[in-house]
């Protein structure tokens, strides 16, 4: 049987997860004063799901791949294997539609239905994860167990907790754009008012007008999105390969990791900001382009963590019985070695994403940023040079400036929090400073607590070396 808390999070989390991708890809020509039916009927817009027919050809094959594999290997896990080869086969379905049918036109109906594909795929991984849940019900519980902790121990830390509050708004403000300012209001020609007229009561203008006579307000609303958008895809680029040249380099070691470490010393001794610079002015200026830029420059530091963690983790008992048996190495990396360094990756990638949004902001500054999009970077650009401090025409400055430093600080209090709540040793330390007695010689109220673990029969607890000391798993799955 599906543990009964994994079944509420597939309920509850599935139709927050498609109304999110639904928002992340709105078109921007629908406007609240449109109508509601209008609003409504951008939920099931053309352009909804506008992947690019590579990735959804890249994605069928891993489906495949990977369903027909546990199709052959493991028996027990058929129904699961067919949910995710189907779910590979509507990928390369939809791939085909997306890239154009052969005799079928850009502008054919065939074309308007990725958002019914996407909620279709949506639902296939939610009956995925449902299967796995009610066939593997032991690791279900100590998953549901594990998260619950997880976010336990996040929730009681305060910085941690106001920096999700912080992110969680932004993150809001860049889904609901459409819903918040018209696009139209970017367009050069949609002057609301005279240049630096400064701001008043009218919604459009409660943060005042630039130097074009253009609502700073909608120009704020919409560069969330831009920026918020480069930070988490070139982290992704950035996370993606600090990870598999870590783990590469810790695990094998050897010539491997000698190239692979002088390849990150030389990335690490290049001055970021003109490398940069050099590569924005000669490959162009779009955020397609700013994206892979600073993930192939920002990638070495999270190389360096994740090899430090691999080179402990290779000696330990678990990994030498693995090979002992007869695992491969590509299998003990995945299912042993990822599974520990992972929680050290999530907690240094959030902390990235702020790197990467200040990297942008600086590119974008400096005058290497898309000049056809709005970003914070690109309205403090406009700022300075049209002479907004000078007027003074604070809002303008003082909008995505304070933007940037909360979101930076917020992804800043969210990683640490992270940091302190997944890794074992920082949390005896605080414990340590927790139950040390006070002037008055009294322990303080409250600093005992200890976390207690569920019962499950036949499956051990990974990670749980002493009650409440680890939540991350000590071998990610059998070997």
């Amino acid at each position: 049987m599906i543990t009964r808390r994994l079944k509420y999070w597939i309920v509850l989390w599935t139709p927050v997860l498609w109304l999110l991708l639904e928002l992340a890809w709105y078109p921007k020509d629908r406007y609240v004063s449109q109508g509601a039916g209008r609003m409504l009927g951008g939920f099931i817009d053309g352009r909804i799901g506008s992947y690019p027919a590579w990735l959804l050809v890249a994605g069928g094959l891993v489906c495949l791949a990977r369903g027909i594999w546990s199709l052959v290997r493991d028996p027990a896990r058929r129904r699961g294997a067919t949910v995710i080869v189907c779910a590979g086969l509507l990928l390369l379905a939809w791939s085909l539609v997306a890239g154009g049918l052969p005799h079928w036109s850009a502008s054919s109906h065939a074309a308007s239905f990725g958002w019914l594909f996407q909620t279709v795929l949506l639902l296939l991984f939610a009956g995925a994860l449902w299967i796995w849940g009610a066939t593997f019900s032991d690791r279900a519980e100590l998953l549901v167990w594990n998260v619950r902790q997880v976010w336990k121990l996040f929730r009681s830390n305060w910085e941690g907790f106001f920096g999700l509050c912080v992110l969680v708004a932004f993150v809001l403000i860049a889904l609901l754009a459409p819903f918040l300012a018209a696009h139209t209001y970017l367009d050069p020609n949609a002057e609301i008012g005279k240049p630096y007229s400064g701001s008043s009561w009218s919604y459009y203008r409660m943060l005042g007008v630039d130097e074009q006579g253009l609502s700073v307000w909608a120009e704020f609303v919409w560069s969330a999105r831009i920026s918020l958008v480069v930070g988490l895809m070139a982290t992704a680029i950035s996370t993606l390969l600090g990870t598999l040249i870590g783990i590469g380099a810790g695990f094998y070691g050897g010539w491997r990791q000698e190239v692979s470490m002088r390849t990150t010393d030389i990335f690490l001794v290049l001055p970021w900001l003109p490398f940069a610079m050099v590569l924005a002015a000669a490959w162009g200026h779009s955020y397609g382009l700013i994206i892979v830029i600073i993930g192939v420059t920002s990638w070495p530091s999270t190389a360096r963590l994740v090899r430090a963690e691999t080179l402990k983790l290779r000696k330990l008992q678990f990994v030498e019985r693995a090979k002992a048996i007869g695992s491969t190495n590509t299998h003990t990396m995945r299912r042993h070695i990822l599974p520990n360094v992972f929680p050290l990756i999530f907690a240094n990638t959030v902390l990235v994403v702020a790197i990467a949004i200040l990297s942008e902001t600086t590119l974008s500054f400096l005058g290497l940023g898309d000049p056809l999009n709005f970003s914070w970077g690109s309205m403090l650009r406009n700022a300075w040079q049209s002479g907004a401090a000078g007027i003074p025409e604070w809002a303008y400055l003082v909008a995505p400036g304070t933007a940037i430093i909360l979101v930076v600080l917020g992804f800043t209090f969210v990683g640490q929090a992270l940091e302190s709540v997944l890794d074992p040793k920082l949390r005896k330390r605080d414990r340590a400073v927790a139950d040390r007695p006070d002037k008055g010689g009294k322990r303080k109220p409250g600093s005992t607590s200890t976390l207690s673990r569920p019962t499950v029969a036949g499956q051990p607890t990974p990670g749980l070396r002493e009650q409440g000391a680890d939540l991350s798993p000590i071998s990610g799955g059998d070997e």
